[in-house]
């Protein structure tokens, strides 16, 4: 098959587990011989790729820290130019399918405009709910000032952005006649919110399973008395409620908390991460609390292998997390809230631990169980690692999604 796919981001450039995921998927059909192009935007580099079968050339609606309005204005050039970039590409590559995988922050107009040129062809893998978020333009435009006595002047500008980026405001109509899903919970909350899946299977993701096994087993066992090693790997930004997970070891007991360090992994927006760094500063947890930067993936297997327990404090409905399916995989004790497919494959005190997102009171008493507990750890750890591996090899996921748009190619073809 030629396939040309369609993603926000993609690796080295990323900023999120399912860009990785789409480049580990687009390398698995590339190595079952199939023929993948990829276009993506800008971001982390300028201009187009040297590799033909990564364009790099899309403009995104906003940058990732800030919005910034008068860049907004001239987004409608950049949109044009997106548009022209995808229709000069299907043209040149001819491909037998059009597969849509990451679309936050790119204009929802570019996956109408592959349904335009496509038809039937077009397959979307949903893995976040972006058909029914609003874009960057009209998240900026629908927030209040932090001065209420400037909202009467952004009101009036809103009114005049509106004007100007009408087309921004407008709803594509999108079809999604193909759309395997990450989780039955991303798929119920889309229908729930009234999008229209015509054929949406579940088709979990999937993680490398051996090299984390193998990484896992190397593992220190958390013995009576001993240190528990938490860690949070993933974006800081207040959705993922990081600030719950540091809120729940200020309500340890002090034996307990001696006996606890939490690692957070990860980078995201600048107000948020000074805001959790004087969260850890005014609870006098800076002895327990270590930030560090991203690291390499390849590096993650053996950095999850440090730890104990993966804390998942995701306020949002989080529809399948890729770092819960490393966690599980590498023989850690997943601890998380139970908003989105969380809960859809961890059960409560079988194969990991569940509280109710932002409750950091349950979230405290999950840890003293665990840190008083190595039975219970030990338990748990090897139920979620089997839970893994039967759900989430991506060998597995690279199949079935290859099967799926085998299909899709062999009926839309035939009509």
């Amino acid at each position: 098959m030629r396939i040309l796919t369609l993603s926000n981001f993609y690796p080295p450039h990323h900023v999120s587990g399912y860009a990785m995921l789409c480049a580990d998927v687009m390398h698995g059909l590339r190595e079952r011989g199939h023929d993948v192009v990829v276009l993506t935007s800008t971001h982390g580099c300028e201009g187009e790729s040297a590799d033909d079968s990564i364009h790099r050339i899309l403009a995104l609606e906003s940058r990732l820290d800030y919005y910034r309005p008068l860049e907004g204005i001239l987004y409608p050039l950049a949109r044009h130019r997106n548009l022209r970039h995808l229709r000069r590409l299907f043209a040149e590559v001819r491909p037998d399918l059009v597969f849509v995988w990451g679309m936050w922050n790119l204009s929802k107009s570019l996956a109408e405009e592959a349904e335009h040129l496509a038809g039937p062809r077009v397959v979307y893998y949903l893995a976040n709910p972006w058909p029914i978020e609003a874009n960057q333009h009209q998240a900026y435009w629908a927030l209040r000032t932090r001065r209420p006595q400037l909202d009467w002047v952004k009101k009036v500008a809103r009114l005049v952005a509106r004007l100007w980026l009408h087309a921004e405001w407008r709803e594509p109509q999108l079809q999604f006649a193909h759309a395997p899903c990450c989780s039955g919970a991303l798929r119920d909350q889309l229908i729930r919110a009234g999008v229209i899946l015509q054929d949406s299977p579940t088709i979990y993701e999937g993680v490398d399973i051996d090299s984390l096994v193998q990484h896992g087993a190397a593992r220190p066992l958390p013995v009576k008395g001993g240190v528990l090693s938490l860690v949070y790997v993933g974006l800081l930004v207040p959705h993922k409620g990081v600030h719950t997970a540091i809120e729940a070891l200020s309500r340890l007991p002090a034996d307990t908390l001696q006996r606890v360090r939490l690692t957070i992994l990860g980078s995201g927006h600048p107000a948020y991460e000074d805001t959790l760094r004087r969260q850890v500063a005014s609870a006098n947890l800076s002895g327990h609390v270590t930030f560090a930067a991203p690291i390499p993936r390849t590096e993650l297997p053996g950095f999850l292998s440090r730890h104990h327990v993966l804390l998942l404090p995701s306020v949002w409905e989080e529809p399948l997390a890729l770092i819960m399916q490393e966690g599980l995989a590498s023989g850690l004790v997943v601890v998380g809230s139970t908003t989105g497919g969380t809960s859809e494959i961890i059960r409560d005190g079988q194969n990991g631990l569940l509280f109710p997102a932002e409750d950091a009171g349950r979230l405290a008493v999950h840890i003293e169980r665990l840190a008083g507990d190595p039975t219970l750890w030990q338990t748990l750890a090897h139920k979620g690692q089997e839970s893994a591996k039967r759900l989430f090899d991506l060998r597995r996921m690279v199949g079935d999604l290859e099967g799926y748009l085998d299909n899709v190619r062999a009926t839309s073809h035939a009509v």
